[in-house]
C-alpha cells in the first residue's frame, strides 16, 4: 500500500483515498494499485495547501496505466474528473454510461474505488475492440471466451498513434483456474494470507505485416511465487509446453492448465505418501529413530547396529515420492575421511517399486540396510587399513577402561 499524507488532503477527499488504499486489489493478477503524486489545484482560505489531485497507477496485462484523478477541494463532494495517460488517448469512455459517476455517492468511502473498477471494465472493452481489427487476435480471444473456463483475460495493444509501423506487441494475460488448496500448508504458512493463482502471459510479436502475428512467446506467473514454485519442485520442473507454430490459445491454454493441475496432484499425493512412509518407519523402528522431519516428511535418521557395527542411516525422501525412490545414506559413527568428514556411503539403486505399501517399503528398507551395512563395514575397514585412520575417543579425560576398550576395538578392526 502506498501511503499518502492524508492529513494534507481535504478531509472528505482523504476518506475516499484511505478507503481505496485499504481495498485496492484490482485486475486479473490482483495487483496493488498505487496512488502517487499528490497535488493541489488551489489554496484554502488560511493559505494552507490542500491536496485534491492524485495519480493512479494500475497494473494491467503487465503494463501500468497511469491516470490522473482530479477532485476539487472547494467542492469535495463532487465526483472527480479523470485524465487518461498519453498512451491511452483513444480511450474515451461514455460518461453517461459510467453509473458510479452518474450516481456518485459522496457518503460512500468506496465511491472512488467503484468508479475506477468500472473504468477498468470499460478499458478492457476498449482493448477488445482494438484487437477486433486483427483477424488472428480476434479469433484467439473469442475462441478462448467460448471455452467458458478461461474467461479472466486482460489484453493489451499499444496505442495506434504511438505505432510508427505495423510492428507491435500484443499481450494476453490469462488466469488459469487451478486449485492450489491441495498444496501442503508448510509451503505457504509463512506467506501473507490470500488466494494463490497462476497466470499465463502469451505475447504476440507482429512481424510487420498487417495480417500476421508470429514470434509467440509465453511465461507463467504465480501470485505467491516462491512457495508455489518450491512446492512444484523448483523452476526447472515448470516446463510448460511449447506453443506450436500453428497452435491456438483455446487448445494451448487447456494443455498448460492440465499440466499444472497434474503437478499439483502429484505433489499433494506425494506429501501424503511421504507421511505414510515415515509413519511406517516409526512404527517398525521407532526406538532407533534419532530425528525426522515432522513437517514436510522428507527425511528420517536412525541409529542401527549390525553385528556389533553401529551406523547411522539417513533416508532422504524426494518430493515426487513414490514415483522417485528414496535415497539411503549410511554413515559410520567411528571413522572420518581424509578431509575430516564422517565416512558415508550413498545408495540410490536398490530394489524398489512405487506400488509397494509404506509397511512393505519399511521392511524392505531394513533388509536393504542390513546388507549395505555389512558392505559398508568391510569398505570402512579396507579404507581404514589403507589410510591408517586413527579412531579418536570423545574429547574428555581418558580412564584405564577407555584405553582398554579402545585397544580391543583397534585389535578387532585390524
Amino acid at each position: 500500500m502506498t501511503g499518502l499524507p492524508l492529513e494534507d488532503f481535504h478531509p472528505k477527499i482523504a476518506t475516499f483515498i484511505a478507503a481505496f488504499q485499504e481495498n485496492n486489489d484490482i485486475g486479473v493478477l490482483g495487483g496493488r494499485v498505487h496512488l502517487t503524486e499528490p497535488r493541489t489545484s488551489c489554496n484554502s482560505i488560511d493559505g494552507k495547501k490542500l491536496y485534491d489531485r492524485i495519480q493512479v497507477n494500475i497494473p494491467f496485462a503487465t503494463h501500468t496505466l497511469s491516470w490522473q484523478v482530479l477532485f476539487n477541494s472547494m467542492y469535495p463532494e463532487d465526483p472527480p474528473d479523470f485524465i487518461f495517460g498519453p498512451a491511452d488517448n483513444d480511450f474515451v469512455p461514455p460518461l453517461e454510461e459510467i453509473r458510479s459517476l452518474v450516481k456518485w455517492d459522496p457518503d460512500d468511502p468506496l465511491s472512488l474505488k467503484v468508479v475506477i473498477c468500472e473504468l477498468i471494465e470499460f478499458y478492457k472493452a476498449f482493448q477488445i475492440e482494438e484487437i477486433s481489427q486483427h483477424t488472428r487476435l480476434q479469433f484467439e480471444y473469442a475462441s478462448l471466451m467460448n471455452t467458458r473456463k478461461f474467461t479472466e483475460v486482460e489484453v493489451h495493444m499499444p496505442h495506434r498513434r504511438m505505432m510508427q509501423t505495423w510492428e507491435t506487441v500484443v499481450k494476453f494475460l490469462i488466469r488459469l483456474p487451478v486449485n492450489f488448496s491441495e498444496i501442503p500448508e508448510y509451503f505457504t504458512k509463512l506467506e501473507s494470507p490470500g488466494e494463490d493463482m497462476a497466470i499465463l502471459l502469451v505475447t504476440y510479436q507482429h512481424p510487420g505485416e498487417k495480417s500476421k502475428y508470429n514470434g509467440i512467446s509465453y511465461v507463467m506467473y504465480f501470485q505467491k511465487v516462491a512457495p508455489t514454485i518450491s512446492a512444484l519442485g523448483g523452476s526447472n520442473s515448470l516446463r510448460i509446453p511449447v506453443f506450436p507454430n500453428d497452435g491456438c490459445l483455446f487448445t494451448y491454454v487447456p494443455q498448460v492448465c492440465e499440466l499444472l493441475e497434474n503437478m499439483i496432484d502429484l505433489v499433494a499425493k506425494g506429501f501424503k505418501k511421504r507421511q505414510e512412509y515415515v509413519a511406517a518407519f516409526l512404527s517398525h523402528y521407532g526406538r532407533s529413530v534419532l530425528e525426522y522431519d515432522a513437517e514436510s516428511f522428507e527425511q528420517i535418521s536412525f541409529l542401527f547396529e549390525n553385528q556389533d557395527f553401529h551406523f547411522l542411516l539417513h533416508v532422504h525422501i524426494p518430493p515426487y515420492f513414490p514415483k522417485d525412490q528414496p535415497e539411503f545414506v549410511f554413515q559410520s559413527v567411528y571413522h572420518t575421511t581424509s578431509t575430516g568428514r564422517p565416512f558415508n556411503q550413498t545408495v540410490k539403486d536398490y530394489p524398489y517399486s512405487p506400488r509397494w505399501t509404506g509397511n512393505e517399503m519399511a521392511v524392505r528398507a531394513n533388509r536393504q540396510s542390513s546388507e549395505e551395512a555389512g558392505e559398508c563395514n568391510i569398505l570402512i575397514r579396507d579404507t581404514h587399513e589403507k589410510r591408517r585412520l586413527v579412531i579418536a575417543l570423545p574429547t574428555r579425560l581418558c580412564t584405564a577402561g577407555d584405553l582398554e576398550h579402545h585397544g580391543r576395538r583397534l585389535l578387532m578392526e585390524s
